[in-house]
């Protein structure tokens, strides 16, 4: 039985339809017809109907369903329910593995890494190993511990602290007052209080030890078994030996002077944060590479002790180590304003910390005058500048300049013979800090210009500003 030839694309089609490249295609009359059955709303609503059946029976009949499109009944008002979120299309979705790997992704980058440790930067196995066998090797030899002279190369080398530091370490270390440290009693020492921290935070930690009763701030008194090591073994000091009581002093002078510019809130609160932003820990180790003191100019000069003392014992006419404000006016032969005077016999620049009303102690001038020689530092900008802003709103206004001023316009005119006007000092001021706000002087505006030291002077010190430039504003 032989077979037919095969049909061409054109015989399958049909005679209403035409094979285009080996497909059939609908044309003509076929072709209205279906495009006027798809516009009708009733085929609409059946094939939404449909398709909302598929996704609701994702896993069913898909078979039964198929042929009945046109034999479900038309319901003009019917409501689709929402996408389930866990349709068969979504999950298909979610387990592609270019959108997993792109998920990952965008976590990785948006993820932000760790940068603040308040119980310090974690250590790695290699770093705890390399810190273990380090301990070892020096306490090697030394079955029942180091003494305190042996324990200077534990405090230098490994801890990275001051020499001055080695006896408070080894004291923290030592609690029971042996005479001895053993190697597991520094090693967990140093893993609760130092292994993870930087100096700055080992040094807050070692004075904050147990005699603070685990306070987040340092006092003066926090200092004293360090700043005693100094004055103990400095060869600078040795002299000081003898002479017991300007060893008090000296130390009184240097805690003063810590807290001075280290402690920048004025509360008597030393904070970690204010240790590490300020130069102390490096000073410190100075000490033990520079045989001079008075090389060392920030907190521990011997000089500028001498200088201090001095100066406050020629005020302190009965040496009760107190003043009042008739003698602070005889500070640098009068130089300074009465009303100037008053405002720092208040404690107006920084709170005084001797109690005793109207009176400044001896720490309490160590401000003062450090204040009062150096007008540059931000420090003492802003003692100045607290005193003159009689009403605390931050802003130094002319009618405040003109109050203070009023006295010194009054000595200058009695030296010079010459008629100063305000308004004159004032336009000048104004030429001098440029402030954003004409008459109104900030904190920023002064810090912003190297004329802090002759606004203040022109303002209340008489010896530190030159009458000639005063006359000369005058008469220009």
């Amino acid at each position: 039985m032989s077979r037919s030839p095969a049909k061409t694309s054109q015989e399958k089609c049909g005679t209403m339809a035409t094979a285009k490249n080996g497909h059939c295609s609908v044309e003509g009359p076929v072709q209205e017809l279906f495009m006027q059955f798809l516009s009708l709303p009733d085929t609409g609503n059946a094939i939404r109907l449909q398709i909302a059946g598929f996704k609701a029976n994702a896993e069913g009949n898909s078979s039964s369903s198929s042929d009945g499109i046109f034999s479900h009944p038309v319901r003009e008002s019917l409501q689709l329910p929402p996408r389930s979120p866990t349709s068969s299309r979504a999950s298909s979705r979610r387990t592609s593995p270019d959108i997993k790997s792109m998920r990952k992704q965008q976590k990785r980058g948006s993820r932000i890494k760790q940068f603040y440790f308040p119980e310090g930067q974690p250590i790695s196995p290699q770093s705890n190993l390399r810190d273990r066998i380090t301990i070892q090797n020096l306490f090697h030899g030394h079955p029942n511990g180091l003494t305190q002279e042996e324990f200077l190369p534990v405090t230098r080398g490994f801890c990275n602290l001051s020499s001055y530091c080695n006896a408070v370490l080894f004291n923290a270390v030592d609690r029971n007052g042996v005479g001895r440290v053993t190697m597991q009693a520094f090693r967990d020492f140093y893993t609760e209080n130092m292994q993870k921290f930087d100096t700055s935070s080992r040094l807050f930690r070692l004075l904050n030890s147990d005699k603070k009763g685990g306070k987040r701030y340092l006092t003066r008194d926090s200092f004293s078994p360090l700043i005693n090591e100094v004055v103990k073994r400095h060869p600078g000091l040795e002299f000081l030996k003898s002479h017991p009581e300007f060893q008090a002093r000296y130390a009184q002078t240097v805690k003063a002077r810590i807290f001075y510019k280290v402690n920048r809130m004025a509360n008597e609160e030393l904070t970690l944060r204010e240790l590490k932003r300020s130069n102390f820990s490096e000073v410190l180790s100075m000490l033990d590479e520079e045989e001079d003191i008075n090389k060392v100019h920030d907190y521990f000069s011997y000089e500028h002790f001498y200088v201090i003392y001095c100066k406050f014992w020629e005020l302190d006419d009965d040496h009760d180590f107190e003043i009042d404000a008739k003698d602070l006016m005889r500070y640098d032969d009068y130089a300074l304003t009465t009303k100037i005077i008053q405002r720092v016999m208040d404690g107006a620049g920084r709170p005084f910390v001797n109690k005793t009303r109207g009176r400044m102690g001896y720490e309490d001038f160590v401000v003062f005058l450090m204040s009062e020689v150096d007008k540059t530092s931000p420090i003492s900008q802003e003692y100045w500048f607290r005193c003159l802003d009689i009403d605390g709103d931050g802003v130094i206004a002319a009618y405040e300049l003109e109050y203070f001023f009023s006295e010194q316009q009054a000595r200058l005119q009695q030296l010079s013979q010459e008629e100063v006007q305000f308004t004159d000092v004032l336009c000048q001021l104004n030429d001098m800090i440029k402030p954003n706000v004409e008459n109104h002087f900030t904190k920023k505006d002064i810090r912003s210009t190297k004329m802090a030291t002759p606004f203040f002077n022109i303002i209340f010190n008489l010896s530190k500003v030159s009458i000639i430039y005063i006359i000369y504003i005058n008469l220009t």
